[in-house]
């Protein structure tokens, strides 16, 4: 697929951040997509010892989840480790897979934060943007905001706030299991990006994204 020209990955942190803030502010909140036929999982795994981080996008057919394509790519670790500014340690590899994807997927789930980031501007809203696809963040850990905990059904689910903001849910995605942590990246409401992710989860990972880092995990 064709992306366009945007800005630089090697931002100092003032710089990073500021950008955060501004296309933040450009993000689509709210449902703005057609039929979803097609989605995708992405992952990506840093591995310290060679330097190397790697990413692999799987697309799946919806709602019955067969896989239709497989891409993956590998990249020297170019910037540090910083919360928060993941997506610029990540984000030029999930771009130089996605420039190699030929079926263009109707929704992108990331192992990440979304909407529910410091800045409102993690990995899935930044990649969102970038690659003007609807996107969905589920991640395994809260970045920031307040939460009770959901009941322990699945389905059941609780608002992340943050400074009196709603910007996430804490969802239950198994009986029991602990809740991951859902919110919009792109072009998705939270409650559709809740009900995808309820849709296509079987164990506490969603499929999408659970399926993509168990294919890294088998490579490394």
């Amino acid at each position: 697929m064709q992306i366009k020209e945007h800005h630089r990955w090697d931002l100092k942190y003032e710089e990073a951040v500021a950008l955060q803030t501004e296309l933040s502010k450009k993000l689509i909140l709210n449902d703005s997509f057609g039929a979803i036929e097609k989605i995708a999982g992405v992952d990506v795994k840093c591995v310290k010892e060679r330097n190397e981080v790697l990413g692999v996008v799987i697309i799946f057919s919806y709602p019955e989840l067969n896989i239709i394509e497989i891409k993956m790519a590998k990249d020297v670790i170019s910037y540090p480790y910083i919360p928060g500014l993941l997506t610029f340690r990540e984000g030029p590899v999930v771009e130089q897979i996605f420039t190699q994807i030929k079926n263009i997927p109707d929704l992108v789930f990331f192992d990440g934060q979304g909407y529910c980031h410091p800045r409102r501007f993690g990995l899935a809203s930044h990649m969102g943007l970038i690659l003007n696809l609807p996107t969905i963040g589920c991640a395994k850990n809260k970045l920031c905001g307040n939460y009770k905990e959901p009941s322990q059904t699945k389905g059941s689910y609780s608002y992340i706030f943050d400074d009196g903001e709603i910007i996430g849910a804490a969802l239950r995605t198994k009986n029991e299991a602990k809740p991951i942590f859902v919110s919009i990246g792109h072009k998705v409401s939270l409650i559709s990006a809740i009900k995808f992710t309820l849709s296509v989860s079987k164990f506490r990972i969603p499929e999408p994204t659970r399926i993509a880092h168990n294919y890294l995990e088998g490579i490394v």
